[in-house]
């Protein structure tokens, strides 16, 4: 007698119940009634995590408290699969990177602070990894680009797309880090408050923007 053949991948059927999320739960969530976290943006970890007014969480992206406390500030954006906390780069390649950092500070394996902190309107653009100790009120941190551990970025500084900042490096405010590792400063920014007043409005405008866009999933975490 012929042995029945397997149903196709596609008809198979499971009783496995879908296993439920591993990821640790933080201590304490302290959440603006203002705050957008759209769905899918994750926040982890056995640390207090606190979040301020108008700051937006876009989808899948990470904060984590698993090793230190996170603070974000008035009116932060983490785009989409952006990374913020102490840890949160173990995984990050920084082969391709070494090179350029290498004629910078050298890389201590103590931290400058505990935790990370994330000023007043801070972006923080896609795939980008922050384990900063303090990143300054304006400062953009463009795509892929990463902050190590315990390093204090300035005011309204610029870390352009892949480029990185060692750990426990200081950077003072205005600077933009681009080319990997290459560092100016900006003085159109230093010099002309007119400029920082509408980067700032252009800020706002995106939060609003955001407000009408995103669906809200705060109530997940409140």
């Amino acid at each position: 007698m012929a042995t029945p053949s397997r149903p196709a991948p596609d008809r198979r059927t499971s009783t496995i119940q879908k296993r439920a999320s591993l990821l640790p739960k933080p201590s304490s969530i302290v959440l603006d009634p203002s705050v957008l976290i759209a769905q899918h943006a994750q926040l982890t970890g056995t640390h207090p995590i606190t979040v301020g007014p108008s700051t937006v969480l876009h989808p899948h992206c990470k904060i984590s408290s698993t090793l230190a406390p996170v603070v974000l500030g008035e009116g932060v954006i983490v785009y989409e699969r952006a990374k913020v906390g102490v840890g949160m780069g173990d995984g990050v390649d920084m082969d391709s990177r070494r090179s350029s950092v290498a004629s910078r500070a050298s890389v201590r394996d103590s931290m400058r602070g505990e935790g990370t902190v994330l000023g007043r309107h801070v972006v923080i653009e896609t795939h980008a990894v922050i384990e900063a100790a303090e990143v300054g009120e304006g400062t953009v941190v463009e795509a892929g680009a990463y902050l190590g551990r315990g390093c204090v970025v300035g005011k309204f500084c610029t870390i352009s797309a892949f480029s990185a900042v060692p750990a426990n490096a200081h950077l003072p405010d205005y600077t933009v880090v681009y080319s990997g590792s290459e560092r100016r400063l900006d003085r159109t920014l230093q010099t002309r408050p007119e400029v920082q007043d509408m980067k700032t409005s252009v800020h706002v405008k995106q939060l609003e923007t955001f407000r009408k866009l995103l669906p809200n999933n705060v109530a997940k975490w409140a």
